[in-house]
């Protein structure tokens, strides 16, 4: 049995295991170092990785990509029909072949028969809203499906992962490091950003999560804010040249797939070219015309120029870049200095890299930042590195809340009272039960009244909650408790983050006035989306507890 660590990306897939004293990559061959994140179906045989990328542009085969980032359930049904998803073949299908396709090439690699611990890294865009935070839960379900071959998963954010990763490469020839370190991570589908602070207990790294932000909402069907949205909005701005072709014609076509790869290629290949173009026309932006490359789209060859690769990511990156960075700076409390570090492989792009240099470089951040050494051709690495760190327990993890969870009321004049039992970004114990205060600190019973009046909130700014009802067999559940005048709510995350909700009886006797020792009931939510609907309340003042 082997521990094992997946950047499961949404371009490529990265796996790593910790290995005679060091995280090392577990390569698919003898090729490359990763797997393109990749599926073929030809109406027979599904392809996977490198086999899936060599059918591409073959007639009546379709290429599935982005795949994981279609696991939020956001984009609509004609969009997914588009990029040639039925209900046979689904992401959630796409995704279950492709990892069990990964993980039973690695098992193979390395001669063992199952994976003990598994770690998939996951974008920070699935820990931040309602809408997004339940494609963990489709992930796990996922693996669940391969018990034969995987005992245990965890599911840990991607710069988290990162960042452990960047730490462990700096203290193999520094001193230990103990401070705040800012990682941008960004990739195929995702941008990611975490601030964590490292710490040292016995000898033994320690990193939590301080202040997180991220992009990867798929809009308008697009997949994410990154690598593949930016490619695929540089190859439509050049089909839409060939006349009468407007980009809602433009279909996922193998044509379109190839040329896609094709791009990907380019831009990998020609990193440095591309970054002495753009320098040299700082002064004068009329060379951004040359063309760049060529490419075949549907027998028509069309042109690729360094303006369109500059207007695609003033309309698609930049802004969301600049987006992120504000949020996660303004965030960070009390931290006087910063380490920052790039991971993900669209982050040895040159814009990308132009745009973070300026943007710390422009004097307004209230704290000092440094530069955290990572290697340019390690950064694609980094985020497996660091799962194979976790998966082997060579780097702890604090249990930090992604969410705030607990109840709210109302005053007779339309105010709300927020009532949190487990903040955002508070550290917790797993499985230990949580209940929402009084005033004096002790829990707070909840009258029957009040069983419809949850709130979440994915911000560790306390007055963005959003008012949450049950639904479903959530609902059915509380409704058997009408018995139950006065009763005590109480909330637990267990090692997944899978959320529990505790109702105990009011135990009110001279000694002792709170809930009884026993629940009532233990309610277990298997996703928010199944257990919760948002619902809209008077927010014009409101008081916190």
């Amino acid at each position: 049995m082997v521990n094992l660590g997946i950047d499961f990306g949404s371009t490529y897939t990265t796996v790593s295991v910790f290995d005679d004293g060091k995280p090392t990559n577990v390569p698919p061959d003898n090729n490359t170092f990763n797997y393109p994140s990749l599926v073929a179906y030809d109406g027979r045989r599904y392809y996977c990785g490198a086999s899936a990328r060599n059918r591409m542009g073959q007639p009546d085969v379709r290429i599935y990509r982005g795949f994981k980032m279609l696991l939020n359930q956001q984009m609509k049904k004609e969009e997914l029909l588009k990029r040639g998803y039925d209900d046979q073949n689904t992401p959630e299908e796409i995704t279950f072949r492709f990892l069990k396709y990964v993980i039973e090439t690695t098992l193979e690699n390395l001669v063992q028969d199952k994976v003990g611990t598994l770690i998939l890294g996951a974008p920070e865009c699935w820990f931040q809203t309602f809408e997004t935070a339940d494609a963990r839960d489709s992930l796990r379900k996922i693996c669940s499906r391969m018990p034969e071959l995987v005992e245990k998963v965890r599911i840990i954010s991607e710069p988290t992962c990162a960042a452990a990763s960047c730490v462990w490469n700096y203290e193999k020839t520094n001193p230990k490091f103990d401070g705040n370190i800012l990682i941008i991570d960004y990739g195929g589908g995702t941008l990611d950003t975490a601030v964590v602070s490292v710490s040292h207990h016995s000898d033994k790294l320690k990193i939590k999560p301080e202040a997180r932000s991220g992009a990867g909402e798929n809009h308008d069907g697009e997949i994410g804010k990154a690598g593949i949205a930016y490619q695929e909005n540089v190859l439509k701005r050049a089909v839409c040249q060939i006349p009468g072709i407007s980009p809602d014609e433009i279909q996922y076509t193998e044509s379109f797939s190839a040329a896609l790869k094709k791009l990907e290629d380019i831009l990998i290949s020609d990193q440095r070219t591309i970054r002495d173009i753009f320098e040299e026309c700082l002064l004068d932006p009329s060379g951004l015309n040359e063309e760049m490359t060529t490419l075949l789209y549907e027998g028509n060859r069309i042109s690729i120029t360094y303006q369109m690769l500059k207007d695609s990511y003033e309309e698609v990156i930049r802004p969301v870049l600049k987006k992120v960075l504000d949020e996660t700076v303004k965030d960070i409390e009390n931290i006087n200095e910063l380490y920052i570090a790039l991971a993900g492989g669209f982050c040895n792009f040159y814009l990308v890299q132009n745009q973070v240099e300026q943007y710390f470089g422009m004097g307004n951040i209230r704290f000092s930042t440094h530069s955290l050494y990572y290697p340019k051709n390690e950064r694609e690495k980094a985020v497996s590195h660091g799962t194979a760190l976790f998966a082997e327990g060579i780097i702890s993890l604090s249990h930090v809340a992604e969410y705030g969870i607990g109840m709210y009321s109302t005053y007779e004049d339309g105010t709300v009272c927020k009532n949190y039992a487990i903040r955002c970004g508070q550290e917790y114990t797993p499985n230990t039960v949580y209940f929402a205060p009084d005033i004096h600190g002790d829990p707070s019973p909840m009258v029957l009244l009040h069983k419809d009046r949850f709130i979440l909130n994915f911000s560790r700014n306390p007055d963005n909650y959003q008012p949450m009802r049950p639904i479903n067999a959530f609902s059915h559940r509380l409704n058997q408790f009408n018995g139950e005048y006065c009763f005590f709510v109480g909330f637990s995350f267990d090692e997944d983050e899978q959320i529990s909700v505790h109702l105990y009886s009011y135990e009110n006797t001279p000694e002792y006035r709170g809930p009884s020792g026993t629940p009532l009931a233990v309610i277990h939510l298997k996703t928010l989306k199944e257990s919760f609907e948002n619902t809209v309340i008077n927010r014009r003042e409101s008081h916190e507890i």
